[in-house]
This record gives C-alpha cells, structure tokens and sequence, in this order.
C-alpha cells in the first residue's frame, strides 16, 4: 500500500464526499488516520476466516460453496470485520481511544466512495450490502434533508452483528443463504441514491502517476 496515494484519494474524494453525504455535525469527524488504518485492517483481514469447508470427508473452498456470491461477501467481510477488528483493539488499548472518535463516520463516508463503483464490481457490491444493513438496524440515519449520520448506540452492535452474519455465511458454505441475503442488501436504496446524484461532481478515484517508472521507461526504451 502506498500511503501518499490514499492521502490522495482521502484528499480528493473523501473529504468533498463528507461535505454533501453527511449530516453537518458530522463532517468534521473523519480522519485520514482512520481511513488508513481501517484499509489496512481490510487487507488484513481478507487473509483471515474460514477458507475451506469438509463435506463428506472432502475439503472444498468457501469461494466453491459461495460461487457469484463469494467475491462481494469477502470484501464486505473484510471491510466490516476490519471495523469489528479496530474496536477491538482501541478497547484493549492497543490504538488510542481517540480514533474511535473519527472511525465510524470515515467509514460511513468511505462507504458511498466504494458504492461508486458499481454493483458489477465486488467492492460497489459489498458496500451497497454494508450500507443497508447498518440503515435496516438504524446505525446509519438518514435525515429529512437526505444526509446521513451515526447512531452511536446502535452502530457497535450492527458492526458485530453483520461481521457475524457474514462470517456464518463463509463457515457454513450456505449458498442459498448466501443467494438471500445478496439478494436484500447488494442494492442501491433511494436514500442512498439520492446522495450518489448529489456526487457526479467528485472524482470516483485518483489515477496514480509513477513519475520514477516513467523516467526508467524513458531513459531505458
């Protein structure tokens, strides 16, 4: 991971998304430490859980079971389980209990920056089944002027309770339940539409530029 290019994508994407998705008490409560972090707990976290099941005495694949389902429940797991995972360790006091301050709405935020990429892509996908959830437990609010916000009584709860859910999904293999609930979640919701419209004037992602590579290119042809 390069940190300047999600300083970048923090900077110029981020940040003008929270101006216009969320609630304005809300705006002043992200942080790039946050949005780092909970990245890197993401990619940390897709290395983890169940990999393979034993069904009738064979060894088959979560990703065999899951089939078209498996890509967008992994990254919707490694993003909320990262979540799960950071609270986790700000309350045995391994990262400073401040960060709890900033990481709920930069994730909130950081949501409607994944769900721009479409529910043909597994991380549009699995953004749009995050967002739904937290909105159907009332962890995520929306107000009358289409703004969201946090319940911050409710969105520690949600956080556990779809990690769990997502994770039985994995470690039973179960496809039909698997089929269900994509089915409910991986959609885009008129509340959260209506804020994706609001958008189009943001960038959807950076382009990075590898100035060194270029010179290589150049100087090596």
């Amino acid at each position: 991971m390069l940190k300047n290019i999600q300083e970048a994508k923090f900077e110029k994407v981020l940040i003008p998304i929270s101006k216009i998705a969320l609630a304005p008490r809300d705006r002043a409560n992200i942080s790039f430490e946050a949005f780092f972090t909970h990245i890197l707990m993401h990619e940390l976290i897709d290395g983890l859980g169940p990999r393979t099941l034993t069904e009738n005495g064979k060894k088959v694949t979560v990703r065999e079971k899951l089939q078209n389902t498996y890509s967008a429940l992994e990254e919707a797991k490694a993003d909320v389980s990262g979540l799960w995972a950071l609270q986790r360790l700000i309350d045995k006091g391994t990262l400073n209990k401040a960060m709890e301050k900033t990481l709920y709405t930069t994730y909130l935020t950081s949501s409607f920056r994944s769900v721009r990429f479409g529910l043909n892509e597994a991380h549009g996908k699995a953004a749009a089944l995050q967002m739904n959830y937290l909105l159907d437990a009332k962890a995520f609010v929306v107000a009358k002027d289409g703004t969201f916000s946090l319940d911050v009584t409710k969105i520690k709860d949600a956080v556990r309770s779809l990690t769990g859910e997502l994770l039985t999904i994995q470690a039973t293999g179960d496809k039909a339940k698997a089929d269900n609930f994509t089915a409910k979640y991986m959609v885009v919701r008129l509340s959260v539409q209506t804020v994706l419209d609001r958008l189009k004037d943001i960038p959807v992602d950076i382009r990075p530029v590898f100035t060194s590579a270029d010179e290589l290119v150049k100087a090596y042809p």
